[in-house]
């Protein structure tokens, strides 16, 4: 009998752009609006093996900084862009003897691959800037190749499978450019812009100006310019960041938001998982949130006030939750949207937008749960609906560009849940499981596929700890509810005993069972259906030797008797309560866990109020 796996599958979106291409290219081209920055962050390893005809140091002399503007080639991801150069900023030391060293010199390409720098000589007015050509960008140590500066032409050609991609003929006479200074304002060496001739579709990716090539194989390094202007401007000064844990009580919580995330030209969405850390000063009146994004855990706190009595929490925007002093640029904590709209080709693609009037984030501290306010999204939507949320964003602070969203999520009513909570440890009754979808195998050869959501939190909204968690699965062919057996002998090594209840963390054959499906083997191919009526699962919750159930979620609206029928003809052995707590009571009195023992030694739960 073939067996077949349940698989997760996540929902991905292309990231709309104006002018991307992907082309091939024998180097991956990165940038850092799409990876994390940890990977791009020049490692000390990877600096002291630079040969020395690439400069990591800043040289000595007079410290000017400029923001550029301009237009130019530049990647993003896998694919090239074509049109205006986003605020950069460039570094300039005036050394002695008229020396002149550029930092960044190429848009988004030394940022990429590490903050070197170039040499050049001023002449002897003081105006201009002559850099010379073929000077290193970058050595790499995987691929035992440099980067190279170099004026020349980007043209489109076309690979063995006719695939188009960007070329780059190096002008080898030109072996040096000028920079031209103008006051407060440099200009940089005049290129030749894309022409539309009416025929080429890429005509906007062939343009002439200062790039940059790689040694080993003379191909593109990603990044040329026709057109930049450097304005002076402030030098840059580190941000204040907090990486040590700050005084007060520590509270770890589960998170429990959705997201929506870029990588590598594509978009995902889903629910976090792990903790969150955050502290809270009553006596200063301070609150500190570790990693307040999932997706960037460096271990950077951010700092808001505290109002005990109210429990509202006011975090700053703008703060950073990373912060890399080589390459003099972080990723800031913002309030932000994102949003699908339909595009020319009639699907749908996924903007964001930075909301730079919301100056302050807002937490509220009640009952054991963090809640993000002001926030909304729906991962569980269909898209478009789940590509549009409002929350919290990681914004990198040179390019603008979001890294990621995290929101607040919606529950199975339409209302905010928390962000966070501290997981449930005492007894409580599990909010009811949804099935997602069933996939009968009929009459026909076979397997049927079930799959589900089990709840993560209590009938009363309290996460639930998911080593608590199990399931069980109810077919009724006609004659009421039946418990499923998932017999050990045909999940062969992973189950070593036939069960009929489930723990949520337990997989077998890959994920044939798990905590999101599982997969029926057909027995009885050919002739009869697995099942002929319904198909059903109830969520248990078990703490303390407190064991309590949900109400069993049917496939469809059953006829037949409920799950407190099943139980009909046992013979009752005792009746205990609990509170809330876990705490055993003679009598019920107010919010109570019923607790019926059977003398079969099975037992039932359910929460009454008195």
């Amino acid at each position: 009998m073939k067996k077949l796996s349940v698989l997760l599958i996540a929902a991905v979106v292309a990231i709309s752009a104006s002018a991307g291409v992907t082309f091939k290219a024998s180097h991956d081209v990165k940038s850092r609006g799409i990876m994390k920055a940890e990977k791009m962050a020049p490692s000390p390893k990877m600096l002291k093996d630079q040969p020395g005809r690439v400069i990591t140091e800043r040289p000595e002399g007079e410290f000017r900084s400029y923001m550029r503007t301009g237009q130019g080639l530049y990647p993003a991801g896998n694919n090239i862009y074509s049109g205006e150069q986003l605020s950069d900023r460039v570094d300039i030391v005036f050394a002695e003897g008229g020396k002149v060293y550029l930092k960044n010199i190429l848009y988004n390409t030394c940022a990429t691959w590490g903050s070197y720098w170039v040499e050049g000589q001023l002449n002897d007015d003081g105006t201009e800037i002559i850099v010379p050509m073929g000077q290193s960008l970058y050595f790499s140590n995987l691929y035992q190749a440099d980067i190279l500066l170099a004026w020349g032409t980007t043209v489109i050609a076309n690979d063995e499978a006719g695939n188009p991609y960007i070329d780059f003929i190096i002008d080898e006479r030109t072996t040096e450019v000028t920079y031209t200074i103008d006051g407060e304002t440099i200009h940089g060496p005049e290129g030749v812009a894309p022409v539309d001739d009416g025929t080429n579709p890429y005509w906007d990716f062939e343009a002439t100006g200062l790039g940059s090539y790689w040694t080993d194989d003379m191909s593109f390094a990603g990044a040329l310019e026709w057109e930049t202007v450097l304005t002076e401007t402030e030098p840059y000064t580190p941000p204040t960041v907090i990486t040590e844990q700050p005084e007060g009580d520590l509270y770890t919580l589960s998170r429990n938001s959705g997201f929506i995330v870029p990588i590598e030209g594509e978009i995902y969405n889903g629910r976090t998982e792990g903790d969150l850390n955050f502290v809270l000063n009553a006596e200063t009146g301070k609150a500190y949130i570790q990693n307040p994004l999932w997706w960037h855990d460096y271990g950077y706190w951010v700092e808001g006030d505290y109002d005990a009595e109210s429990g509202l929490i006011t975090i700053p925007a703008g703060q950073y939750i990373y912060y890399n002093e080589d390459m003099e640029y972080g990723i800031q904590l913002m309030w932000g949207s994102t949003f699908a709209y339909q595009n020319d080709n009639g699907g749908y693609s996924l903007d964001f937008q930075v909301d730079y009037d919301t100056e302050e984030i807002y937490f509220w501290f009640y009952e054991n749960s963090l809640y993000l306010l002001d926030s909304e999204g729906d991962v569980t939507a269909d898209f478009p609906e789940w590509g549009n949320a409002t929350g919290l964003m990681g914004v990198y602070s040179d390019s603008q560009i979001m890294t990621f969203i995290e929101f607040a999520n919606l529950n199975s009513n339409g209302e905010p849940m928390p962000f966070a909570q501290i997981i449930n440890t005492v007894p409580a009754v599990p909010a009811n499981p949804t099935i997602d979808e069933w996939i009968d195998g009929g009459d026909e050869e076979g397997n049927s596929m079930l799959f589900f959501t089990l709840p993560s939190t209590d009938v009363d909204g309290n996460l639930l700890n998911p080593q608590c968690l199990s399931y069980s699965i109810f077919v009724d062919n006609g004659n009421g509810p039946e418990l499923f057996t998932f017999e050990a002998d045909t999940y062969v090594n992973d189950l070593w005993e036939d069960l009929t209840e489930i723990p949520y963390e337990l997989y077998a054959n890959g994920m044939d069972i798990s905590g999101f499906g599982c997969i029926f083997y057909r027995t009885n191919e050919g002739d009869n259906p697995l099942f002929t009526q319904n198909i059903g699962i109830q969520a248990y919750y078990e703490v303390e030797g407190i064991r309590n159930a949900s109400e069993i979620a049917w496939l469809y609206d059953s006829p037949h008797v409920g799950v407190n029928e099943v139980n009909a003809g046992k013979t009752i052995s005792s009746v205990r309560y609990f509170n809330v707590a876990g705490q055993e009571m003679a009598q019920p009195e107010g919010l109570t866990i019923q607790v019926t023992t059977y003398t079969d030694g099975t037992c039932s739960a359910a929460k009454v109020v008195k």
